[in-house]
């Protein structure tokens, strides 16, 4: 599972369009989870190992996930969160991606 957008990154020209989730933590006393998404070149340069440009981060809540708990959280409802809640930055980066 991941996402398919080209995004800059940073201002720098280097463009990630494959999008994979790499990273998730619950955090139960605070109730929030968090996760990144690490951008590629491609879906070929993640399959031949390169390393990935940086992510993009996420703290959300259960209630944004459309979950009631941080115990049991599928990756789907991750990336499907990608596609409408703003990154720790603000910007809803995924909602035009595509499913790869």
């Amino acid at each position: 599972m991941a996402l398919q957008k080209p995004i800059e990154i940073r201002n720098t020209g280097l463009v990630a369009a494959y999008w994979r989730l790499t990273h998730t933590q619950a955090d139960h006393m605070a109730g929030v989870i968090e996760f990144r998404l690490h951008g590629y070149p491609s879906a070929e340069a993640r399959s031949a190992g390169k390393a990935p440009l940086p992510a993009i981060a996420y703290r959300l809540t259960p209630a944004d996930l459309g979950l009631e708990t941080t115990h049991s959280v599928p990756t789907a409802a991750l990336y499907v969160a990608a596609r409408s809640q703003p990154a720790e930055d603000g910007q809803v980066w995924f909602a035009d991606a595509t499913d790869c």
